[in-house]
C-alpha cells in the first residue's frame, strides 16, 4: 500500500537517507527481508538499482534535505505515476491479503515493553500452568476445560495488545525445559503478535492465540523421542509418525465444546501448502483458511529459528530469507512479507553484534524504523559480559564510548559466543 506521504522517483535519483516504502515489484523478489527500508549506505542503493526502475519514497520517514528537491517532481509526474502503477498491478496482486485479513484497527502501544513485562510474565506463567493441566488431562483421557483455555489466552492477548514486545521477549528467552510447552506458548505469542500487526479485530486475535496454543497438542501422543525433533532431522519412518500429530490434535480439539471452526482450521491446516504439497489433505490455495495460512508461516519460522541439541537454529535474517524461498513453494507471499515486517530483521530477544564489536540483546522495536530497535549492550568487544549492561535506543543515535553512533552490523544465532541472554534480563 502506497501512503499519502510517498513520492515516486526514478531509481537513479535514489539517495542515502531516503526511506523506500514501495517498489515496482514485490519485496519478495529483492534481497531486503522487510517491506520498507531506509537507504543507509550506497550498497543498499546499488542492490535496488540492479532490479528496480523506480521506487516510492516516504517523505515523512526520509531525511528532509534529500527529498526536498523531489517534491515538485512528484506533483509534475502525478499522471505518469498512475500509468506506472498499472505496470506493477500484477506484482501487487501477489501482496494482496485475503479479505478476512484486511486491517480494521491499528493498535498503539499503551505501555513500554519494560512496563508490560510484569503483566506479560503473569500471563505467560498462567499459560504454562494451563498446558500442564491439559497434558495431565490428555494422559488420563479426560477432556480439558476449554473455558479456562479461553480465559488464559485472553489474558495473554491483552498483554500483546498493550505491547507485543514484552511477550515476544519472554517467548524468546523463557524456558521451562519442556519443549512442547515452550513451543506452544511461543506459537501462541507469535500468532497474537501477527494478528495485531495485521490489525485484526480483538475477537480474532483470541482465536489466533488459542489456535496457536493447541495446534501441536497431538504431539503429546507421539513417541517421546520424536516429539520435539525438527522435521529436517526426521528419518522417513519418523516423518510418517510425525504427520499423525495433525489427526491426534484434531481428535483432541474437536471433542471439546465451544471450540470455533477457525481454531480447528488452524489445528488441521498449518502444514498445508498453497501449491498442494502440504498435508494431511494436500489442499490448494483458497482451500486453506487464511488463519491456516498464517499458522503455516509462523510454524515454518519457528521450525527454522529453534535448533535442537548440538544443532543451532538459523539466525533471524537467515530464517526470513528461507521463508522467502518457501513462499515460492507453498507459503502465502503476502503473509510471509507481513510476518517478516511484524517480527523485524532483528526480532525482540535476539542477539546482535554492534559496530563496536560488542554484543547486545534486542529489547523492543521501533515501529516505524525497525532497523533501529532499543537494545541492551551485554558484552564487550572481547565478548566478556558487562557487570552493568547499558540500554541504548538506536533511533536516538546514542554514542558508544569511542564516540561513534552505535549500529547493528549482524544478527547472531542463539547461544553465540556462549552467551545466555536470560542471565542479563530475566
Amino acid at each position: 500500500m502506497i501512503s499519502n506521504s510517498s513520492i515516486e522517483i526514478p531509481i537513479l535519483d535514489l539517495k542515502v537517507g531516503m526511506y523506500v516504502s514501495q517498489l515496482d515489484r514485490p519485496w519478495l523478489d529483492t534481497p531486503f527481508p522487510l517491506q520498507g527500508v531506509l537507504m543507509r549506505t550506497e550498497k543498499d542503493i546499488a542492490a535496488l538499482k540492479k532490479i528496480c526502475q523506480f521506487v516510492f519514497v516516504d517523505i515523512e520517514r526520509s531525511e528532509p534535505f534529500v527529498v526536498q528537491k523531489h517534491l515538485p517532481f512528484a506533483v509534475f509526474n502525478q499522471a505518469t505515476s498512475s500509468a506506472n502503477q498499472n505496470k506493477s498491478s500484477n506484482s501487487e496482486k501477489l501482496l494482496q491479503l485475503d479479505p478476512l485479513l484486511q486491517r480494521v484497527k491499528t493498535y498503539d502501544d499503551f505501555r513500554t515493553a519494560e512496563q508490560e513485562i510484569p503483566a506479560a510474565t503473569k500471563a505467560y506463567d498462567f499459560t504454562l500452568a494451563l498446558l500442564d493441566d491439559i497434558t495431565n488431562n490428555i494422559e488420563r483421557g479426560i477432556k480439558f476445560d476449554i473455558h479456562a483455555a479461553h480465559e488464559v489466552v485472553d489474558t495473554l492477548c491483552e498483554s500483546v495488545i498493550r505491547n507485543p514486545d514484552a511477550a515476544l521477549l519472554l517467548a524468546q528467552l523463557k524456558s521451562t525445559g519442556k519443549e512442547l510447552y515452550d513451543s506452544a506458548v511461543k506459537t501462541s505469542v507469535h500468532m497474537l503478535a501477527f494478528g495485531r500487526h495485521l490489525g485484526l479485530p480483538r475477537r480474532e486475535l483470541s482465536v489466533l492465540g488459542l489456535g496457536g496454543l493447541l495446534m501441536d497438542i497431538g504431539k503429546q501422543r507421539l513417541p517421546k523421542e520424536i516429539q520435539t525433533k525438527r522435521s529436517m532431522y526426521l528419518k522417513p519412518e519418523e516423518r510418517k509418525l510425525m504427520k499423525q500429530h495433525i489427526a491426534y490434535s484434531q481428535e483432541i480439539v474437536t471433542q471439546l465444546c465451544n471450540v470455533s471452526d477457525e481454531v480447528i482450521k488452524i489445528v488441521t491446516q498449518h502444514h498445508e501448502r498453497e501449491n498442494g504439497n502440504g498435508y494431511p489433505l494436500n489442499l490448494y490455495a483458497n482451500q486453506i483458511h487464511p488463519y491456516g495460512r498464517m499458522a503455516a508461516v509462523v510454524d515454518s519460522y519457528e521450525e527454522l529459528i529453534w535448533g535442537q541439541s548440538g544443532m543451532p537454529g538459523l539466525r533471524p535474517f537467515e530464517a526470513i530469507k528461507e521463508l522467502k524461498g518457501n513462499a515460492q513453494n507453498g507459503l502465502n507471499f503476502a503473509l510471509v512479507e507481513q510476518f517478516a515486517h511484524c517480527i523485524s530483521i532483528f526480532p525482540v530477544g535476539c542477539l546482535v553484534e554492534l559496530n563496536t564489536g560488542e554484543v547486545a540483546i534486542v529489547l523492543s522495536q521501533n515501529r516505524t524504523q525497525r532497523f533501529l530497535p532499543r537494545i541492551m549492550v551485554i558484552c564487550d568487544a572481547k565478548k566478556k559480559p558487562y557487570d552493568n549492561p547499558a540500554t541504548v535506543d538506536l533511533k536516538k543515535f546514542d554514542l558508544s564510548p569511542a564516540g561513534v553512533p552505535y549500529k547493528i552490523i549482524n544478527d547472531l544465532p542463539q547461544g553465540a559466543y556462549g552467551i545466555d541472554p536470560k542471565r542479563f534480563y530475566l
